[in-house]
């Protein structure tokens, strides 16, 4: 049976989409940051196979935490909408800016630049108060 690029890469977006599968690749990223700080191969092994995990079909009970289903929910939903959106200028500068956050990030963890870990840890935390100070109706 052949199977085309677009098949497999549907496929391995719908596994990706289901809870466990998520979470597993979630678990995957920041391990990897793990591997960048510490410069670990264990931990880059760990790092891949938990990606890994993600593609398979995993036939695990539901979650027991409410918390931490309601974040993978959002974490899934937020991801289809990215993908359903159009490529404009909006959506290019945002991708950009992430490739760019990212970039700096991987260089600052590599090389343990904790100022630079610090700056960007402080940039998030305000970027989460904004968000709040909105959804509370204040619009400084």
């Amino acid at each position: 049976m052949t199977v085309t690029p677009a098949e497999l890469f549907a496929l391995a977006l719908e596994r990706h989409q289901q809870h466990w599968n998520w979470s597993f690749q979630f678990v995957a990223v920041w391990v990897f940051g793990l591997v960048l700080l510490f410069h670990s191969y264990l931990l880059l092994a760990v790092s891949l196979v938990f990606f890994g995990v993600g593609f398979f079909q995993l036939n695990l009970p539901p979650f027991e935490k409410e918390w931490w289903i309601s974040f993978v929910k959002k974490g899934v939903e937020w991801e289809k909408n990215w993908i359903a959106a159009p490529w404009n200028l909006i959506k290019w500068r945002r991708f950009l800016f992430v490739l760019v956050v990212v970039g700096v990030l991987v260089w600052a963890l590599w090389i343990r630049e904790y100022a630079a870990l610090g700056l960007i840890l402080g940039f998030a935390y305000l970027v989460k108060v904004k968000a709040e100070n909105k959804a509370a109706g204040i619009d400084v």
